[in-house]
């Protein structure tokens, strides 16, 4: 194959976001991908590229956070390395979403000191955890943490409502209010457009049928060499198992503010049934992430959005399984540390939600709303 002829974007303004030299090489491997277009039935990415003469640093954003790293251009890219192109799409895009992390982080501050090379998150968990887990034996007590319940499985006999559901409350709305901070800033540097019911639409449903995830040839294609569906099953059970456990904690939330019904609740229950499938499902899809991980090509993707893959994979596998022994012993004197480390888990969760991996699902979701806008108008005109 002769090569492409690819003009190269020139970038007038000063970036904001990327380092210049991050930003010119995307540019530059993106010019080569319009020109070749080889792949481009490989890739569910590839029409919001085409739609590009050039690229501007929102447009190297917006197409880094739709990109759902199914790695199929780079097994059939005729100028990934070692040629002298030297386009490697994948470890690019991770590198743009790693600096996408880090940048939109609201407070700007935490941004660099969470997200750098420091491990910043993984420490801020475990100090969380740590400093619950104390305060707890501290207000509480040992003794009672330890006793047996004086009626049967009652959690709030061991920690009080108010005193489990106030801080609780407290760092979810600042992690939502930050997540949606840093959300409405990458918006405004990505798209000048505004979402309509029928794009929102199309995301949502993108979004949750992971279909962009199928890229556009014979799937997701961590495992080695060999193309196959085991990356996309594994995300789909973390992702579901997700969406059961939240239902869970919903219905459980209706079940005592508004039939007035304690927990815990009967196995047998709603809550519990969907919980528990919930949580295992998500400890499935983790432990396959690992493994799958495990074979993967490192160089494919920047070191420091691998840590943050590992880091949300291994707190996930801790909280569901800290709720799954919770459900299992609570009418046992191990109830009351079970759910004092169960809790300590959520808030490390919680605190650390706008500073990790889960990120991603908001600028992902950004990213494929603006796609089906531009592809709604494109086939409007």
């Amino acid at each position: 194959m002769s090569a492409p002829t690819a003009s190269v974007a020139i970038e007038t303004d000063p970036p904001r976001i990327l380092e210049r030299g991050l930003l010119a090489e995307a540019q530059r491997q993106f010019d080569i991908c319009n020109a070749c277009r080889y792949c481009e039935g490989l890739c569910a990415v590839f029409p919001a590229l085409e739609r590009r003469p050039t690229f501007s640093e929102g447009d190297v954003l917006f197409l880094a956070n739709l990109c759902h790293d199914c790695r199929s251009c780079y097994d059939v890219c005729p100028y990934a390395t070692p040629h002298e192109f030297a386009v490697d799409i994948p470890p690019l895009m991770s590198a743009i979403r790693e600096e996408t992390y880090k940048s939109y982080a609201r407070p700007r501050a935490l941004g660099p000191a969470l997200l750098g090379p420091t491990r910043g998150r993984a420490w801020l968990a475990t100090v969380v955890v740590a400093v619950t887990v104390v305060i707890g034996l501290l207000i509480l007590g040992w003794d009672r943490l330890v006793a047996p319940p004086a009626a049967e499985e009652a959690f709030y006999e061991v920690v009080p409502f108010l005193v489990m559901t106030i801080p609780a409350s407290v760092i979810a709305g600042l992690a939502v209010a930050f997540l949606g901070a840093g959300l409405a800033a990458f918006w405004r540097d990505t798209t000048g457009g505004r979402p309509d019911v029928g794009s929102v639409k199309d995301a949502v449903f993108a979004a949750f049928s992971l279909r962009n995830m199928h890229g556009g040839g014979p799937g997701c294609t961590y495992p080695e060499e060999t193309p196959a569906k085991s990356r996309l099953v594994m995300h789909s059970l973390v992702f579901n198992g997700f969406l059961l456990t939240f239902l869970a904690t919903v219905l459980a939330a209706i079940w005592q503010e508004l039939l007035g019904r304690m927990p815990p609740y009967p196995l047998l229950s709603a809550p519990v049934i969907i919980g528990t499938v919930g949580g295992i499902a998500t400890i499935a899809g983790c432990a396959g992430l690992l493994v799958l991980r495990a074979g993967s090509r490192e160089e494919l993707e920047a070191a420091g959005a691998r840590r943050l893959d590992l880091d949300f994979i291994i707190l996930l596998v801790l909280v569901n399984g800290s709720g799954l022994a919770l459900l299992a012993l609570r009418s046992t004197t191990a109830m009351g540390v079970l759910l004092l480390v169960h809790l300590a888990l959520v808030a490390a969760f919680f605190v650390s939600l706008p500073y990790g991996k889960f990120v991603h699902a908001t600028y992902r979701t950004s990213a494929l709303v603006q796609d089906s806008l531009e592809d709604r108008a494109e086939r409007a005109s």
